[in-house]
């Protein structure tokens, strides 16, 4: 066997050429068939894993089909995205091209989206002409699989030995018992060696597999991370081929002997989950999970395998008698073994599942889950075969242990052989599960990484459920899609016919009735009604809908739907407004409400007026050294912060004089707010501490921020009055009661790097500028939840921030020429480009017909951003209905239960086991 061993390795290293997980697209900036304005100058995509940068790539190709790209892809938001610059692109249709290799599985993967830039229309027919990137990497899976079987039989042969070879009974082969050690140690060695072959050669294949894919060297090949991995475990590999030798030359298997095979072999498994989906995941308990999953997988297969082709050959040299007897005393021990390995299966995989994809709908409808499904059913007749043994086989030779006639060995490995072929099926699909797309990057290849928006909700009305879809859910043309079943989910047999009308009753456009086609589905008799629905502008509709039924009353139910224009929709008019002075430099903008833009001026002391009417500017000199940031207290009067001076001050624009007083210690006043009784509140980022202006009385109050060197920085005031502060140097936010003076902290995770600006938005929510961490964060003060929003660009620095009439937020990148726009509604962000080059744009404010306002303070300009919205007039992509069924409502119930039964099954192995254990004796 040694020799055939070495011929074998000998012969795989010649033949074998030395030549030469996977991630899927989550977003890409542009968005997919989306129109961006004329400017973008970067490409980025981001990965549901991290990518390997130097074998991977993004190209922008014209509708000429030419590369116009700078060839400079580089990481974007860490290692699982990417990023390309472009010459700023004009009006067209371009094509992005995304090829990766991921860092945990080792597969190159391709991808490709379309967007447009300027008012120009996509042809639907691009995206058809993209192509997807593979679900299932065939070659990968046959160089895997031959490892997967190795690695099985290696572990289970070990722990198999260890758990039962040493409890047999001994008493029964006393006489016989240095022949069988001898017997046993030679199908050992066989059959793990054969394993380790298996193994090797699988590692080869890899390797090969890898090397070919990337159209490369090996050496280049291993320099990667899966290179790194795929060493690990060729390491391992070589190790167990060593010990394995070892053994061989040993006259008997010792569990000395067994030990070190033992740890390496698990440490063998290991390397399968480092290029597992739970390691791509980057959850550790995923991780855990799918390890332990895959261990345990081994103890049961590989425990078949050790039954049949180790343990009963070597059983054969005893007479018949014995040979039967131990065979059926085994069989209870193998057993309690497997069924407490399937009850942890029971639990790890579902689990691991969870993990990975909650969705039914998805997994339903993947070759994920076709894999699943097949791979539940293979598992299933391999139980139902377990069952057999302890129910055909062994209480059949309980029945005749007395008459001295049974038939155990034979039959056993009969059964155990068709197990053995079913379990190699198994691993099988478990290659192709680990070389196969989860369901979300099957379901983002189908759809071609369309951006999804859409409404979905279900209604009820007194008897019947309402499931309704509204696509894109936008401004101008969608497609609504209604399926009307009892609560129970089930179609109803007497509709007749549904009614859906649409009506805005602030505009008075009274109910119009919407056309509907209607389909059923043939497996489900479903019948779902669709149609075309226009909200000719954003605001509130009202959407009835009317089932009309032959057997009883109607049934309806009325949607309230607030519509809005998605950003792509949005079409934006930049004006600029040269300052009079050439020795300004403009920085805070601020509006009053009366008509009036007031602007602070860092280089002389003076405010700016801009009036709205006439458009133009006046400014207003006062005794002093500048002016920084603004705000206006109940009066309407304009404070402002005179930093380096140490005085804060305010100008009255009814009298038009200006006022500055001085603050009563030597500190850094970075920014004011006034309260609802008009007291003054100045944040000194220095004395760490809030300073409260009585107006009224002229005193200064003290307020000490409870974190050390916290560094409150900017002010902003809530609708019940508190006033709200960041702490810059904690990375904290926090609030004050001006009644009671009472702090409380608010501390995120991570904390924020640089919280430099606050705004509360019209559903009150508090959005804060990480200035130093790339992002801008929201706050819910209700759930107390933080949500880091990153920005597309690492050179932005996000800074002031102000909303437009669909609650869009808006904020200032002082370093480069953009403004941001996020849309909380639907997660999604786009950059406008300011005309001014070095603009150096950090403060905004918008007017009261909600025009977005904001300062070049390089430029020395005032700009504004006039916004239209362009209804959606292309044809509504139908959204993929979402399963009713939760993943947690679905297997809970069934692990559930399948714990119950293997505990039935332990204990009933458990007593098998000490009832023949007493027969036999």
């Amino acid at each position: 066997m040694k020799k055939l061993l070495i011929i074998l390795l000998f012969v795989v290293s010649i033949v074998m050429p030395m030549a030469e997980g996977h991630p899927f697209t989550i977003e890409t900036d542009p968005p997919q068939v989306s129109n961006v304005p004329v400017g973008v100058t970067q490409i980025s995509v981001k990965y549901s894993e991290a990518v390997e940068i130097n074998f991977s790539a993004l190209k922008v190709y014209d509708s000429n089909g030419s590369q116009i790209d700078n060839k400079d892809t580089s990481y974007f938001e860490g290692e699982n995205s990417l990023v390309v610059t472009t010459p700023p692109l004009d009006d067209g249709v371009y094509t992005v091209t995304s090829k990766v290799l991921s860092k945990v599985d080792g597969h190159l993967v391709d991808a490709a989206f379309v967007f447009a830039v300027g008012d120009v229309k996509i042809d639907p027919t691009l995206l058809d002409q993209q192509g997807t990137s593979e679900n299932l990497f065939y070659p990968e899976a046959v160089a895997r699989f031959p490892g997967f079987v190795g690695e099985t039989i290696v572990l289970g042969s070990v722990i198999s030995s260890l758990l039962i070879w040493r409890t047999l009974r001994r008493d029964l082969i006393a006489d016989k018992f240095s022949q069988l050690q001898k017997n046993f140690h030679n199908k050992f060695s066989f059959i793990t060696g054969m394993g380790l072959i298996a193994v090797f050669t699988s590692n080869i294949l890899m390797l090969v597999v890898q090397t070919l894919r990337l159209e490369t060297s090996v050496v280049e090949s291993i320099q990667t991370s899966f290179g790194t991995t795929w060493a690990i475990r060729m390491g391992i590999t070589i190790v167990l081929l060593v010990i394995w030798f070892w053994i061989e030359r040993k006259k008997q298997v010792s569990i000395k002997n067994q030990f070190p095979f033992l740890i390496l072999s698990l440490a063998l498994i290991g390397t399968s989950t480092m290029i597992g989906h739970g390691t791509a995941s980057e959850q550790i308990s995923a991780m855990i999970l799918d390890y332990i999953h895959n261990l345990l997988a081994s103890v049961w297969i590989g425990g078949i395998i050790f039954f049949v082709f180790i343990l009963l050959p070597s059983l054969s040299i005893l007479d018949d008698k014995n040979k039967e007897l131990l065979s059926l005393s085994v069989l209870p021990r193998f057993s309690i073994m497997i069924i407490i390995s399937l009850g942890i299966i029971i639990i790890s995989g579902p689990t691991l599942l969870w993990f990975l994809e909650s969705d039914v709908g998805l997994l339903i409808g993947s070759t994920y889950g076709s894999l699943i499904l097949a791979k539940i059913a293979i598992a299933s007749i391999m139980v139902g075969l377990g069952g057999y043994k302890q129910y055909g086989i062994q209480q059949k030779a309980e029945k005749n242990l007395k008459s001295g006639s049974i038939v155990v060995h034979k039959k056993l490995r009969r059964s155990l052989k068709v197990e053995t072929v079913l379990g190699i099926a198994l691993l099988g699909v478990v290659a192709l599960l680990t070389n196969g797309s989860l369901p979300a990057g099957e379901v983002q290849q189908v759809q071609a990484q369309e951006i999804s928006y859409g409404f979905h909700t279900v209604e009820f009305s007194e008897n019947v459920k309402f499931d309704i879809t509204i696509s894109p859910f936008t401004s101008g043309q969608n497609t609504i899609s209604v399926i009307v079943s009892d609560f129970e989910g089930n179609p109803l047999s007497d509709i007749n016919d549904l009614k859906i009308k649409v009506s805005n009753p602030q505009r008075n456009i009274a109910p119009i009735e919407i056309p509907l086609t209607s389909k059923q589905n043939e497996k489900t008799s479903m019948v779902q009604y669709e149609g075309d629905v226009t909200f000719g502008f954003s605001g509130n509709w009202q959407v009835e809908i009317e089932a009309q039924r032959t057997q009883a009353v109607n049934e309806n139910v009325v949607l309230e739907l607030i519509v809005k224009p998605k950003l792509t929709q949005l079409k934006t008019e930049i004006t600029e407004y040269q300052f009079p002075s050439s020795d300004s430099a403009p920085l805070y903008p601020l509006f009053d409400g009366k008509n009036t833009i007031w602007i602070s001026d860092p280089a002389k002391p003076r405010l700016w007026k801009f009036t709205l009417e006439d458009q133009k500017f006046r400014s207003f000199e006062f005794e002093g050294m500048t002016s920084i940031l603004l705000a206006k207290d109940e009066k309407g009067k304009i404070w402002f912060t005179d930093t380096p001076n140490k005085k804060i001050g305010f100008l009255d624009p009814e009298t038009e004089n200006i006022q500055t007083i001085s603050l009563p210690t030597e500190a850094i006043a970075i920014s004011l707010q006034s309260d609802l009784d008009n007291n003054i509140w100045i944040a000194l980022v220095d004395k760490n501490m809030l300073l409260k202006y009585e107006q009224d009385s002229g005193k200064f109050n003290e307020y000490p921020i409870p974190t050390e060197s916290g560094g409150p920085f900017a002010l902003s005031r809530d609708s019940l009055g508190n006033i709200w502060f960041t702490e810059s140097q904690a990375g904290k936010i926090g609030v004050i009661n001006p009644q009671t003076g009472k702090i409380k902290e608010f501390i995120p995770d991570p904390l924020i790097e640089a919280p430099e600006s606050l705004y509360f938005d019209k559903e009150g929510m508090i959005w804060i500028a990480a200035h130093a961490g790339l992002a801008i964060v929201k706050f819910n003060s209700i759930l107390e939840t933080f949500e880091r929003i990153p920005v597309p660009d690492p050179e932005a620095l996000p800074y002031g921030m102000t909303e437009d009439r669909f609650g869009n937020i808006w904020f200032g990148q002082h370093t480069i020429d953009k403004i941001g726009v996020y849309d909380p509604q639907n997660d999604n962000l786009i950059e406008i480009s300011v005309p001014t080059q070095t603009s150096f744009v950090q403060f905004m404010t918008s007017d009261d017909k909600e025009n977005i306002w904001f300062v070049e303070q390089q430029g020395n300009k005032l700009g504004v951003i006039k916004i239209t919205e362009t209804p959606n007039l292309g044809i509504p992509q139908n959204q993929n209905q979402k399963s009713e069924i939760k993943y947690v409502e679905l297997v809970s119930p069934l692990i559930s239960m399948g714990i119950i039964a293997t505990s039935l099954f332990f204990v009933k192995s458990v007593k098998d086991k000490r009832r023949i254990d007493a027969l036999i004796q």
